[in-house]
This record gives C-alpha cells, structure tokens and sequence, in this order.
C-alpha cells in the first residue's frame, strides 16, 4: 500500500513539473478569436492605465483559452461515471485540477493589479471620467467572454 501511494506522488509530481516546465502550446484555431480592449485617445497618455488595460487584456485571453483547452480535455474524464474512472483517469483529473487553479491564480494577480491601480488612483482623486470608463470596458470585456465561453460549450458535454 505505501509503494502505490509513493508511486501516485511520484506520477502526480512529475506531471506537476511537466506541466510547469512545458513550452506554451500554440493556439487552437477552434477557440473564441482574441479579444481587443479599445484604448480612448484621451487616455493614450496614461502609460500605466494602458499598462493595466493591456496586461487585462492578455490575461483574459489567456484565460479564454486556458478555459477552452480545459473543457475539452477534461471531456472525456467528466463524462466517465467515478467507478468506471482508472488511476490514469484520477491523474488526469488531478492535472486539470492543478491547470484550473493556475488560471485562476492568474486571473487573481490580474484583479489584484487592476485593483490596486484604481485604488492608488481614485485615492488621490486622479479619476476621470475616460479612465473609469476605461476601465469599465475591462470588466465588460471579462463579462462577455465568459458569456461567450458559456454559450460555445453549453451542449459539449454528453453529446
């Protein structure tokens, strides 16, 4: 029993470091296009409110299509009833586990970043209208492809 439990940790690690150490995938031309955030004239001058806007933008992308890859690897493994999974399965199931809370990781650094510029900004009443506008655009941006990213895979699953 306590060699297949060193052999779970053994395989479990070892995927955790593949998945670390591996190069970035090249994009999956089925998935939802990049999305664009528009950046106002009038705030072309604010170099860190870009900063923010452009580095949200590239995360949810990122996110869109860590979410995709997601959905269509675990297909196969959520679709299998608990007691037909095997071992091989349960791994694959740790592994999306870990990628999801890697994303997620991501996507809280990305609120942490967005959050801490309007707070700094707004504190010091720097806040105009095209910045908060701005920035709103960011959330919208976020709102849509989740919506979008819902609505492609609502019916992928036990099809």
């Amino acid at each position: 029993m306590k060699n297949l439990i060193k052999k779970i940790l053994l395989l479990i690690i070892v995927s955790l470091l593949l998945i670390a150490c591996s190069s970035g995938n090249k994009r999956n031309s089925n998935f939802l296009p990049p999305l664009s955030i528009e950046i106002p004239n009038e705030i072309n001058g604010d170099a860190e409110l870009v900063k923010v806007i452009k580095s949200s933008e590239k995360a949810i992308n990122e996110l869109s299509d860590n979410l995709e890859q997601l959905v269509i690897d675990s297909k196969d493994v959520l679709e299998m009833k608990e007691e037909d999974r095997g071992l091989m399965d349960n791994l694959k199931m740790g592994k999306l586990v870990v990628e999801f809370v890697s994303n997620s990781t991501e996507l809280a650094k990305l609120i942490e970043e967005f959050d801490t510029y309007q707070k700094e900004q707004s504190s010091q009443g720097l806040m105009s209208d095209t910045q908060l506008s701005a920035l709103g655009k960011v959330g919208e941006s976020f709102g849509d492809r989740m919506e979008q990213i819902n609505e492609k895979y609502k019916n992928y699953f036990n099809e």
